[in-house]
């Protein structure tokens, strides 16, 4: 698929491919299992550069740009397996950003020099995200919250967007890292990047309102988030087919190069399928939909796409390059291991697929 891209969405795209090229395969190992696993100043690079406020409105100090120009920057991203988290700061600085007056936060969101990430999963299985189990009680100005949060990426971050139940109603609030009554506990991932699971007892928060074209607060970020999380496995898949194909025009095998068997070509043929698939949905769905009013069952279906594909495709890089692929010395397997933990944020392609038919109304 070709992308019609405007002169200035050429330029963000080669200046996030730019800034991609002081990450890769190299500095992710360097980062796995580190306290964050990102270098804070590049955060504040990607800050600088704008990105963090990406959609946050220009009246309020951001670039007041769309979803297109986001998947374009998480799209690079996600090739160069960045560390740093550009595209959950960018979507929290955008809810941060969203009611009528900003949330005191947000300009050092949009700097780099405070990390705030959403908070909004509750079971590996795919919540209904405007059904929160996490309650909020008290006044606007006194709100406390108690629940449990799941798959947090918490390195790092200063504070948190979290959706709670409030009179039956879906809210988003802001909690301090630092918050009486807010605990985390940790697990490592297969990836080298850790997971958090935030526990919240009578923890005190800020309302965090919508934005006045939104439906709901929790359903714009919960949207946000699986646009801006396809958008980076997107880019994972593509950089795994190049470094495959790369692969395959110099590997012999029986006195030939392995990418003049016609079985090999196939599953090459299939894994360009799968990204460009993936990447027509995605670019698709960000052209033609306000960021703060993405449908969600648009939002459900590309996230279903993009975290099937991604497991294919970096699945079938690993089958094509041998035995070698099977090895942590190379670098293919970090696309799977990103693969894997950008698929589950949110929830994987099978909690997607329920999501989608719940809101479809094909369920009993």
């Amino acid at each position: 698929m070709d992308l019609h891209l405007t002169s200035e969405q050429t330029l963000l795209r080669d200046s996030a491919a730019k800034f991609v090229e002081a990450a890769g395969p190299k500095v992710a190992r360097g980062f796995r299992e580190q306290d964050p696993s990102f270098a804070p100043a590049r955060l504040q690079r990607a800050g600088e550069l704008g990105w963090l406020g990406i959609l946050v409105p220009d009246s309020t100090g951001g670039l007041g740009l769309g979803l297109t120009e986001l998947a374009l920057v998480l799209e690079q991203a996600g090739r160069g397996l960045v560390c740093e988290p550009i595209g959950l700061a960018a979507i929290s600085a955008a809810a941060l950003g969203q009611g009528r007056t900003p949330h005191p936060m947000l300009k050092r969101v949009m700097t780099g020099s405070t990390l705030v990430v959403p908070a909004l999963q509750e079971s590996a299985y795919g919540d209904n995200p405007l059904a929160p189990r996490t309650q909020a009680a008290g006044e606007d100005g006194a709100l406390r919250l108690t629940g449990k949060k799941m798959f947090v990426c918490a390195d790092g971050a200063d504070g948190f967007l979290v959706s709670a139940a409030r009179r039956d109603e879906p809210v988003l609030c802001y909690v301090a890292r630092n918050a009486p009554g807010c605990t985390l506990s940790t697990t490592q991932t297969v990836e080298g990047r850790k997971l958090a699971t935030l526990s919240l007892a009578d923890a005190p928060a800020d309302l965090v309102p919508p934005h006045s074209s939104s439906r709901n607060a929790v359903d714009a970020l919960t949207n946000l988030g699986l646009i801006a999380l396809s958008s980076e496995l997107l880019g994972v898949m593509e950089k795994a087919q190049e470094i495959t194909l790369d692969y395959m025009r110099i590997r012999k095998q029986f006195g030939k190069l392995i990418g003049s068997f016609q079985a090999l070509q196939h599953q090459a043929a299939n894994i360009y399928i799968r990204i460009e698939s993936t990447r027509s949905l995605v670019y698709q769905v960000a052209a033609n939909n306000d960021a703060y009013r993405i449908d969600s069952a648009m939002a459900v279906a590309v996230k279903a796409k993009a975290s099937e594909e991604a497991m294919a495709v970096t699945q079938a890089c690993i089958q094509l390059h041998g035995a070698i692929g099977f090895t942590d010395e190379h670098d293919i397997g970090l696309y799977l291991k990103r693969a894997m933990l950008l698929s589950s944020l949110l929830g994987d392609a099978a909690a997607q697929r329920r999501r989608y038919a719940a809101i479809a109304g094909l369920t009993a």
